[in-house]
């Protein structure tokens, strides 16, 4: 009984380890590479961008961190440690399949923020692209 409890335990807290490693990796990543798209919906003014990027960091660090350990129940029990690689399996590929969802959601968000985008040829004065299109 007691190898069943240990091989459970470490499997949550490898689980836990694993999960909210991945969720800090892709805040981060949101927060770093997503400013750009918040400074100019913002129209320059970083720190209305800073504050964005700062609500929906936390915004994504509840919903995720919530989701990782709302989802330790979702599985059954280990008896061995085949079991053990196959549920961590299961529950990290859950977390990861979560996290790629809200990842293109947010990228939807700030491309919403950042407006359509625009024809590389709008930027080009008349005469240039007169002459380009003869």
């Amino acid at each position: 009984m007691f190898d069943k409890l240990h091989l459970m335990s470490t499997t949550h807290l490898i689980y836990i380890t694993i999960g909210i490693a991945m969720t800090i990796w892709v805040a981060r990543t949101l927060r770093i590479h997503g400013r750009i798209f918040f400074t100019k919906g913002c129209k320059g003014n970083d720190e209305l961008a800073d504050s964005l990027s700062h609500l929906f960091s936390v915004g994504f660090y509840l919903l995720h961190i919530g989701f990782v350990l709302l989802a330790l129940k979702v599985g059954g029990t280990v008896l061995n440690s085949v079991g053990v690689i196959e549920l961590l399996s299961t529950k990290i590929g859950l977390v990861l399949t979560v996290l790629g969802f809200s990842l293109f959601a947010h990228i939807a968000i700030f491309a919403r923020i950042h407006g359509k985008p625009r024809d590389l040829n709008t930027s080009v004065d008349p005469i240039t692209a007169e002459i380009a299109n003869s």
